[in-house]
């Protein structure tokens, strides 16, 4: 059995999942197995502890001897501190000094060392899908089910928002700039074809939108992504790749629904993919299935490619050789016989390919 990587692509399915609070926070949770959820009900609460930070203050100033701190303090200890407040130094416009790293009190000074205490971060969890909890963490959170449709991407920026769908004019983003402002493209989620430019995120900052599904974006534009408030979901990957056919219908079936956008940024331990959930219009007939997740592969399943030159692309699978294939790059793996929506047919390595899940 070969059971490929899924990114799911679902017109309509039951999705079920968890909203937690942090690990390091103290909470309760607000919501009880049953209740009814709206977007921005708020199902915990809870309290991030105030954290020490030590600071080798003798050592950052460049001091012969610890004692020598006590005469360059500009704080004492039980003072309030902000991001960037002096805590020692000189007092020369070129004189040495030492910020605080954090907002917090001053704990301790002594031996060359300051010592901060983080002022405490209080934690609120909206649930962010509209449906009912299922399941209580005790202490951190809920799980939610609700029904609806389901799009899955290969990067987001960590934020989570919620808007009307909406997909670009067929100019593209930039048709959208000017002085004017385009109110059905306000808090709205914004769908685009083509791969985001910088263009598109001063768009999005004028415009007021409340995130970006798009296809693809330049690596150099990682950090200024990283920090928007708006969400940012990319659907295929980096680079200049446009939106697969497969993935732009159907969300363009969606347009004028209720959307949650969870961009999740990827990580080594969070399994979360970065997602859309699309309300459904109206519920009608009985609970669609849940996504299967344990499908394998077979002759005739739809996949997608993952990687250059064919990267974002649809195919069919035509064969599964038991035999590893020799690559033109010298490497023997396991491979699938695919036929491109072209008719072109070519061998794919299996950790290229994808299923959309059903």
């Amino acid at each position: 059995m070969i059971y490929p990587d899924q990114r799911h692509l679902l017109e309509m399915t039951t999705i079920r999942r968890e909203r937690l609070l942090p690990e390091e926070a103290l909470g309760q949770v607000d919501a009880r197995e049953g209740d009814s959820i709206k977007l921005r009900d708020v199902v915990a609460r809870g309290v991030i502890p105030s954290r020490y930070r030590i600071l080798d203050a003798a050592a950052a100033l460049r001091l012969r001897r610890p004692d020598d701190l006590e005469e360059l303090l500009l704080v004492q200890v039980g003072d309030d501190v902000d991001v960037k407040t002096p805590l020692a130094g000189g007092m020369g416009r070129r004189a040495r000094r030492l910020l605080s790293p954090v907002k917090g009190r001053v704990a301790y000074i002594g031996e060359g060392r300051i010592i901060l205490q983080e002022t405490p971060r209080a934690v609120t969890l909206e649930a962010g899908i509209e449906g009912q909890v299922v399941a209580v963490r005790a202490g951190r959170g809920v799980v939610i089910e609700t029904f609806g449709g389901l799009v899955q991407g290969v990067w987001g920026n960590g934020r989570r928002v919620n808007g009307v769908l909406r997909v670009e004019p067929e100019d593209g983003l930039e048709s959208i700039y000017g002085d004017e402002l385009q109110m059905q493209y306000r808090g709205a989620v914004l769908v685009t074809r083509r791969p985001l430019r910088e263009t598109g995120l001063i768009i999005m900052q004028d415009q007021g939108f409340a995130g970006i599904i798009a296809p693809s974006m330049e690596a150099d534009l990682i950090e200024p992504v990283l920090k928007l408030q708006q969400a940012i979901l990319l659907t295929e990957g980096f680079g200049s790749i446009r939106m697969s056919a497969a993935v732009f219908n159907l969300l363009n079936s969606f347009v004028g629904r209720q959307t949650a956008l969870d961009a999740a940024l990827p990580g080594r331990e969070d399994a979360r993919r970065p997602e859309a959930i699309i309300n459904p219009s109206a519920r009608t007939g009985g609970r669609p299935p849940r996504a299967n997740l344990d499908q394998t592969l077979q002759v005739g399943t739809m996949v997608r490619l993952v990687r250059p030159p064919r990267a974002g692309q649809i195919a069919k699978v035509l064969d599964l050789p038991k035999q590893p294939f020799l690559l033109d790059n010298g490497l023997r793996v396991r491979c699938a016989q695919v036929e491109t929506i072209t008719g072109e047919r070519v061998m794919i390595p299996l950790a290229n390919l994808e299923t959309f899940g059903k």
